[in-house]
Order: C-alpha cells, then structure tokens, then sequence
C-alpha cells in the first residue's frame, strides 16, 4: 500500500533532531530509553512499549478527476520529561517547551519540505505522574497532514 506515513516520520525525526537540541529525538520506541532524560518520540506514545501502541493512523480517498488519492494522517508523538525533583509545575513547563519548539518547527515549514500539502499539530494529552527518578511529565500529541499520493 502506497503511504506517506513512512516518509512522514523519518521527516519529523529529522526536522525535530535539528532544531531540537536539548532533548533525545528518536523514531518510535527504544530499548533504552532512560528514564532520567527528556525525551521525543515520534510514531510512539512514550509510554510502555507493547504491541498495541498506535503510532500512526491514516485514512485515503480517491481525488475527483486525478488517478491518485489524498491521505490524511495522523502522527502519534510524545515528549517524556523526568525533573529529578517533585516538581511537577518545573517538568510541565518544559516539556511543553519542547512541544512548542517542535511546534513552532513545523509551522516553519508545514509542507515538510513538500512531502505533504501541509502538516501541523493538532491535539495533546498531558499527564503527570511522580516516579522513583522525580515528577515525570507525559504530553502525547498528534501531528496531522494530508498528503497526495
């Protein structure tokens, strides 16, 4: 099946490892993600890994009078900020920071270098939980777009 949910996430991986420098960018999940660093996952939850986390989605549709189709996917990403402390106010304010920085990078280019017609993020889920290493800090978020193949 022809897709752009591949090229999509290596696009991501790569925009995000370039503007992002203080945190971990990876693609998916990780055997060794450490629980004390801040972490971006794009195509997985950054929870724990197990056969059933969705990291993409992607529905396609015939486009009137051309041979090929639209899709419009959907990325599932997340960052993973560890604070050390009890702080939860100090872990939330910056993972969303690098939300935002991962933000602001594709509304900088929402055509992912004209691999899609556009791209942005569109929702997020934030939750907060105190662990043995300090407050952590989960804010999964979905970057949508539409393509055509």
């Amino acid at each position: 099946m022809a897709t752009k949910t591949n090229a999509v996430c290596l696009a991501l991986t790569a925009m995000w490892t370039a503007a992002l420098t203080n945190v971990n960018v990876v693609d998916g999940p990780q055997v060794n993600s450490d629980p004390t660093a801040d972490w971006l996952f794009v195509g997985f939850n950054g929870g724990s890994p197990d056969e059933f986390n969705e990291g993409a989605t992607a529905q396609q549709s015939p486009m009137t009078f051309a041979r090929g189709k639209q899709e419009d996917g959907q990325i599932t990403c997340a960052v993973v900020s560890v604070s050390g402390d009890t702080d939860i106010p100090a872990a939330r304010l910056r993972a969303y920071a690098f939300v935002a920085a991962a933000e602001d990078a594709v509304r900088n280019d929402m055509t992912l270098g004209g691999l899609v017609m556009h791209a942005f993020v569109s929702d997020h889920r934030y939750s907060p939980v105190q662990t043995d290493s300090g407050a952590k800090v989960r804010i999964v978020f979905t970057v949508t777009y539409k393509g055509q193949l």
